[in-house]
């Protein structure tokens, strides 16, 4: 991509996020992607919630979730979806929506020039992709989670912490 598409994304993604993170859109078990958020925290954030469940007796399961090849994978009606939920101005709003139609993969070789229509993911480097992709685990950490229940996030891990049941049934069992 170009320097002056790459400064547009920039620009694009940075107001999206402003107003998101203004609006207190986000989920705040999201730890990637975002400012002054870091794994560590995120790491710190489930062994809080795994301490307490330990203090409590009761059982733990940690289940962690990778989504490959995530940038690849992001479907772009669920990103303008994501857009519509945080209440995003109808100019970055349309904008988006832009930069998403009548996109094309090129494959040069030596003799033949391969041309295919995408419907999803981001361009490679892009500066929209992780941006984006918090707006679609957005929807996921706002899952209404049973009780006992936490999902912490870090860019494209889901890790989903599940306490309960006290742990004298499980050594019983």
């Amino acid at each position: 991509m170009n320097v002056g598409g790459k400064v547009l994304e920039k620009v694009l993604i940075n107001r999206i996020h402003h107003h998101a993170i203004s609006h207190a859109f986000f989920n705040t078990h999201q730890y990637g992607f975002t400012p002054q958020e870091s794994t560590v925290d995120a790491a710190m954030e489930v062994k809080k919630f795994v301490k307490e469940g330990l203090a409590a007796g009761e059982v733990i399961a940690l289940i962690n979730l990778y989504v490959k090849g995530a940038f690849d994978a992001a479907f772009w009606p669920s990103t303008l979806n994501g857009l519509r939920a945080c209440g995003c101005p109808k100019n970055l709003y349309n904008l988006s929506k832009s930069y998403f139609s009548q996109r094309t993969a090129i494959l040069p070789s030596n003799s033949i020039r391969l041309q295919k229509t995408v419907g999803k993911g981001c361009p490679k480097d892009s500066c929209c992709g992780p941006g984006f992709w918090n707006l679609h685990y957005n929807s996921l950490l706002n899952l209404a989670f049973r009780a006992k229940t936490k999902a912490v996030a870090f860019a494209y891990d889901l890790i989903l912490a599940i306490r309960g049941g006290s742990a004298s049934v499980v050594e019983n069992y």
